[in-house]
């Protein structure tokens, strides 16, 4: 036998295998493929059912789902404007220093958890008001006060202490998200009262809880001596450079009286004129930490400042989701919803162990 017959013989045989293995490759992707598109189908049909068969059963049960949210609706408008006293709302703002924002809300919170205790004879007596102007506060929280101005500012002032690893592990959102308290400048006090000429009895209490504290006063006595320090040593320096200056315009002067050559008069002015323009410079740098230093003085001669009071006579709270009658309608609609919807669960369960 030829052995070249053989070999085409052994080829022909391999190819004929390699076929079939290319063939059955294909044949298993395809019913992958096919088997992964019948999925997807049927996933999108039960979806489809599925909602389908919730619209249906809300369209079968609209009727009274509208009626249950018309009784409570009713209900809750009979309430509202029958019953309930009415209730009014005053705010003010305030910028605490030294970290005394935690105080404020610490405080604020034993204030509210006295109102939900119904203990009004401790509020009364933390107030410094009568036990009837205490039952008449129903609530009274505070949160802070940021617009994204504030928050970009506030980044870009941590971020200018961080290096660089540091600041790829904290981005704008996740500070913006994470900021605490202490971290914003103002904070809004927030007060509902049945009483609406209660608001500005209230603000003193408030505040002098914090302005009393033995700590926040040594803190504050402590940086309020510093910048005076500092205000003076500052003054003190920008008078001794003034003079400085007013002693090289006078070496100026008499230098370029002396009538010598032009050439050395040029050099004597040109001299005197950078040192003169250093000492400038450093009294201006030296002026604007003397008007930062004014500016503390004034902003932290206290421990709170009061940056609006609270109104004379209190705004009627009239937000629309503590309304009674959208409240009841809501519950009526709601609740009408999941009785029917129980109830066909129950028939349905019934049906199945049947």
């Amino acid at each position: 036998m030829d052995p070249n017959e053989g070999n085409n013989s052994r080829k022909q045989v391999n190819n004929k295998e390699e076929d079939v293995d290319i063939s059955q490759l294909f044949l298993i992707i395809g019913k992958g493929i096919s088997q992964l598109v019948n999925a997807i189908i049927y996933i999108v049909k039960t979806v489809f059912h599925w909602i389908l068969t919730f619209l249906l059963f809300f369209r079968l049960n609209l009727k009274k789902m509208l009626l249950a949210a018309l009784i409570g609706g009713s209900l809750g408008a009979i309430y509202q404007y029958g019953l309930k006293d009415a209730q009014y709302e005053s705010s003010m703002t305030v910028e605490p220093n030294f970290g005394s924002s935690v105080q404020l809300y610490k405080n604020i919170e034993f204030y509210l958890n006295l109102i939900k205790q119904d203990d009004f004879e401790r509020l009364a007596s933390s107030l410094g008001i009568s036990k009837e102007e205490a039952e008449s506060i129903s609530w009274i929280e505070a949160t802070p006060y940021s617009n994204e101005n504030e928050v970009i500012l506030s980044y870009k002032n941590f971020v200018s202490e961080l290096d660089t690893n540091s600041v790829k592990l904290i981005n704008f959102k996740t500070f913006s998200r994470e900021q605490p308290i202490e971290a914003f400048k103002y904070h809004i006090v927030t007060i509902t009262a049945k009483d609406k000429f209660i608001f500005q009895k209230l603000e003193k209490p408030i505040i002098n809880s914090i302005n009393n504290n033995d700590y926040f006063g040594k803190v504050k006595s402590t940086a309020y001596a510093n910048l005076l320090s500092k205000k003076v040593a500052l003054e003190n320096s920008m008078n001794e450079l003034d003079s400085l200056r007013n002693l090289y315009k006078k070496v100026m002067l008499a230098e370029s009286s002396k009538g010598n050559s032009g050439t050395n008069i040029f050099m004597s002015e040109t001299g005197n004129n950078a040192k003169e323009v250093d000492v400038f410079d450093k009294y201006m740098v030296m002026n604007e930490e003397l008007i930062e230093v004014n500016i503390k003085l004034t902003s932290e001669k206290v421990v709170v400042n009061v940056v609006s009071s609270f109104n004379a006579i209190g705004m009627m709270v009239n937000h629309w989701y503590r309304n009674f009658a959208v409240i009841g309608s809501t519950g009526g609609f709601i609740l009408m919803f999941l009785l029917i919807g129980f109830r066909k669960l129950d028939r349905e369960l019934m049906a199945y162990k049947k």
